[in-house]
């Protein structure tokens, strides 16, 4: 497995509250001060409106500083996807990880399966796997019967356990149905805080490593499949007193992080 960043572990980096927000080019040299040459730019909007220059820059960006680029995007509408599609060839992306729903777009298991149908011709020409998020909004067995349904070895699932607690799925119980069909991976460590007063719980991230997510377990299971795959680090991070507060305590996230999936796991 390779390790990678994606702009969500980033986020307070690049929220718009920041006024020192960085761009994804400097978000890509970021990422190569932490050692790292993989990065996932993921639901970025700036993306999705570039012009083919903007786009190449950060094609040579990347390419300067030898880091591999994923993206991701939320929906699977025609247009969306033929959109991002576009942007993986210009950013040389060999993945595309998506979710089944999208702004104002919510497909059947009937309009999910014809419409990743129609793509399966482009995505197997191009060479380009597109990895369908775990998420609350939709059950995993769900999304797991709409890639075998679809039957290419260029659709399949991004693997995020930590999604689907909102939706009353235990982390085994996704990894488990998911296991075989994974061609993107999701690394977000968790736990439950309780709230001020006794009164219910936060859900929150955590440093990974440092929350209850079972990671041997995840990775365990995927070999056992022999499922070898790009792995992204993503973070929940809740913001703190200030954004520049916020933005240091990210960076020691990444950096606690990376030196614990180093050091246990990969």
């Amino acid at each position: 497995m390779k390790l990678g960043l994606s702009t969500y572990a980033f986020f307070w980096h690049m929220a718009s509250v920041n006024t020192n927000r960085l761009s994804v080019e400097q978000v890509l040299e970021e990422t190569k001060k932490y050692g790292i040459d993989l990065l996932q730019i993921c639901d970025v909007e700036e993306l999705e409106i570039a012009t083919d220059a903007e786009l190449k820059g950060i094609a040579k960006k990347a390419e300067q500083l030898g880091i591999e680029l994923e993206i991701g995007t939320r929906g699977i509408h025609h247009i969306k996807l033929e959109r991002f599609l576009e942007i993986c060839e210009k950013l040389n992306s060999k993945t595309l990880r998506t979710m089944l729903n999208g702004a104002n777009f919510a497909p059947s298991f009937e309009e999910a399966v014809q419409i990743l149908k129609q793509f399966k011709p482009a995505l197997e020409e191009k060479g380009i796997t597109l990895a369908i998020e775990t998420y609350e909004q939709r059950k995993t067995e769900e999304i797991v019967n709409i890639v075998k349904e679809v039957a290419s070895p260029n659709i399949g699932i991004c693997l995020d356990p930590a999604n689907c607690i909102a939706n009353l799925e235990s982390p085994e119980q996704v990894i488990s149905l998911a296991a075989p069909y994974v061609k993107n991976l999701h690394l977000k460590d968790f736990t439950f805080e309780r709230k001020t007063g006794w009164v219910g719980f936060s859900l929150i991230g955590t440093p990974f490593g440092e929350g209850k997510l079972d990671a041997t377990y995840m990775l365990g299971e995927l070999q056992q499949h022999q499922v070898n795959v790009n792995a992204i680090l993503e973070f929940w991070l809740p913001f703190t007193n200030s954004i520049e507060e916020t933005v240091q305590l990210e960076k020691q996230w990444i950096a606690k992080s990376i030196s614990y999936i180093e050091e246990n796991l990969f």
